[in-house]
């Protein structure tokens, strides 16, 4: 059933969405078909074929930006070739791009043809802004024209979510009027703009400087995407780098980067900030007794409590071996003492517990504030540290701050 009909929610609703997909597929074969066929003479066949291999290019690229939405490299030159030629030309990009990716991609078959019913229905729709362009003296206007072209890819935006916003109403069981304005304008409100920008260019510089213009602005979105990809797999590579393996917290060699990095500009905003030394009581004994496996997963509860109990804002670090540093960005000392009251609280309402025994161990805590203690990050790190001693010298499971010392 998934390679005829693919669905993201529950399944519940399959029957009924798949019903939905054949009526689009269904009310828009007609009128594509004859369109496509009949809808007006194509360009000259390198024009053609340039502006279809674009677009199945395009189809399989898309440009995404951190909040998780993206511009489609195919989207400016399917506007381009309506706006210049036609709803034909468009159409039999638009569908030749889906059934390509249909193949690529092993896309389920009555999606595809949903998609290419619910685009080349949405394609004919806006092209009433090419009639009116090209029918009327202000569509001769080079600023008349961008308003035109704009309304041209609202339109299209407008019919296409709304065939869409209905498959996910279906798919997700919610309500469709909640739906739509989440999926054309909330969910990407920071990349709006620019996607319209884009493709405004696109078709612009396409009429007025033909296969160059277009050309140009499909490399140019290109390049953008080879920009975002590689910047994708750096940040990757940074927090590969940067991440404990057994735990999964940030490690050693962040820290030092914060103190060379984040701390100076901490220290020039004069903002507070706390550093929480942790140190685990009873590990060894623990390896010894129970095994490193054991002493392994105890490490990565404490991880786990700690991730817990913490605010977003905060760093959790393995600083090494059974060490724990937290960063509390904007933090004073009292600020500071009611986290560590919540991890050391936290700890004794969620004890380890292993093949039906309960792993004794117990923490011993550091605090030290900037810039109350120190004005030096390594400084801080170190006054924690000694702090930490103190509460283990104390009998661990407390804290102690750098004023004890």
């Amino acid at each position: 059933m998934n390679r005829w009909v693919q669905v993201y929610g529950t399944g519940k609703n399959i029957r009924t969405i798949a019903a939905y997909m054949i009526s689009v597929g269904l009310v828009g074969f007609g009128p594509v078909l004859y369109v496509a066929t009949k809808g007006g003479a194509l360009p000259d066949p390198l024009t053609t074929g340039v502006y279809l291999v674009l677009t199945i290019l395009g189809q399989h690229f898309s440009v995404t930006f951190p909040d998780i939405n993206s511009i489609v490299l195919a989207d400016p030159v399917i506007y381009a070739a309506l706006w210049a030629f036609g709803p034909r030309l468009a159409i039999i990009c638009q569908v030749a791009a889906i059934i390509t990716h249909l193949l690529t991609q092993k896309k389920a078959i009555l999606n595809t043809f949903f998609n290419a019913s619910q685009f080349s229905l949405s394609i004919m729709v806006s092209s009433v802004w090419v009639h009116v362009a090209k029918n009327t003296p202000l569509g001769h206007n080079p600023y008349f024209q961008i308003v035109l072209v704009n309304l041209l890819i609202l339109t299209f935006e407008l019919m296409n979510n709304t065939f869409v916003s209905i498959a996910v109403a279906l798919d997700q069981e919610q309500r469709w009027r909640e739906v739509f304005p989440r999926l054309f304008f909330i969910s990407r409100r920071k990349t709006f703009l620019l996607s319209y920008l884009i493709n405004t260019a696109g078709v612009l510089l396409a009429s007025y400087m033909g296969l160059a213009g277009i050309s140009f602005v499909f490399a140019a979105v290109f390049v953008l995407w080879l920009q975002l990809r590689f910047e994708q797999e750096l940040a990757v590579k940074s927090l590969e780098a940067n991440t404990d393996a057994l735990t999964g917290l940030l490690n050693a060699r962040y820290l030092e980067s914060w103190l060379e990095n984040d701390f100076a500009k901490l220290s020039a905003g004069e903002n507070t900030c706390s550093i929480i030394f942790i140190d685990v009581d009873g590990l060894k004994g623990v390896n010894d007794q129970m095994g490193h496996d054991v002493g392994d997963l105890l490490l990565q509860h404490l991880a786990k409590v700690l991730k817990s109990v913490v605010r977003s804002c905060d760093s959790v670090i393995r600083y090494g071996g059974d060490e724990f540093i937290v960063i509390c960005a904007k933090t004073d000392l009292e600020q500071a003492k009611g986290i560590a009251d919540r991890i050391l609280t936290a700890l004794r309402e969620t004890p380890l517990v292993k093949d039906g025994t309960t792993v004794s161990f117990g923490i011993s805590v550091g605090l030290a504030s900037f810039p109350k203690h120190s004005t030096l990050g390594r400084d801080l790190v170190r006054l924690a540290d000694k702090a930490m001693y103190l509460a283990k010298k104390d009998g661990g499971n407390r804290y102690r701050t750098a004023d004890n010392l």
